[in-house]
């Protein structure tokens, strides 16, 4: 940010604190992210309750003695302040209620003035509480459909068996695309998997074969699948802060030993 656009930030962001129905005010768009550069425009956010929004825009686009002369102030979607100055210094006003503040991404926003402390959380947080929840949901799959191994197993249905295999390396590769980052809502279509995987996990889910119908062969597929998910996704729960189930781990990998001889 050049001492330009610092001094015209600081200059709107003190009239709005002193303006009792400003809660916060925060610096924005490409400068509040830390990017931008000398012909960037100062993007402001003012955090206004509801009922209070149209009069803060109306008397701040008339203009008042303690913000910047403006040559040119328009009003934007009704919430949005576009104003530029004599010297054409350009800055916008974004005054957003409460809640639209808590939806913004509070990692492109610098407190100027107000309680720093309702800053709203990053997207980037959300996105990593998300993937905690889906890779602990995955672990906790995964071993219940491990721990449904022997029923299938007792009762001869090697069917059932190879359609466990198939919902268990669903998971796996499910898995693989949490370790890249990627959310669900960048995934694509059904028929794109090679882009979210790198050359090393497809290599690794192309070597694995599915099981014959019988019982050897799908209690080692099994096994081969359930070593290879545990090991790549302990440390991705642990990256995460993820919960490990640690004793649903230890009654299924007990419960295999005793019903099938299956160590993991």
């Amino acid at each position: 940010m050049t001492e330009a656009q610092a001094a015209l930030a600081s200059l709107v962001a003190a009239a709005l604190g002193a303006d009792p129905r400003i809660r916060s005010v925060w610096l924005s768009g490409s400068l509040g992210r830390d990017g931008g550069d000398a012909w960037s425009d100062v993007d402001l956010v003012a955090e206004v309750a509801e009922v209070d929004r149209a009069a803060c825009l109306a008397e701040y686009r008339q203009g008042r003695p303690d913000m910047p002369p403006m040559v040119l102030a328009k009003t934007l979607y009704g919430r949005i302040l576009a104003a530029i100055t004599p010297d054409w210094e350009r800055f916008d006003i974004h005054f957003v209620s409460p809640e639209e503040l808590a939806e913004l991404d509070g990692g492109a926003l610098k407190p100027l003035r107000g309680d720093p402390s309702t800053r709203p959380r990053s997207h980037q947080a959300a996105q990593d509480d998300r993937a905690r929840e889906r890779v602990e949901a995955m672990v906790t799959e995964s071993l219940r459909i491990l721990g449904l191994l022997p029923v299938a197993v007792g009762r001869g249905e090697w069917l059932v068996a190879q359609q466990g295999d198939q919902l268990q390396r669903r998971l796996l590769i499910d898995l693989m695309v949490e370790e890249n980052g990627i959310p669900p809502t960048a995934r694509g279509g059904a028929k794109k998997l090679n882009p979210l995987l790198t050359a090393e996990q497809r290599q690794v889910l192309e070597a694995l074969t599915p099981p014959a119908a019988n019982r050897e062969a799908v209690i080692a597929a099994a096994a081969d699948q359930a070593r290879l998910f545990l090991t790549r996704a302990r440390p991705l729960a642990d990256r995460l802060g993820a919960t490990w189930p640690e004793a649903f781990e230890l009654a299924t990998r007990r419960h295999l030993q005793t019903t099938l001889a299956f160590s993991l």
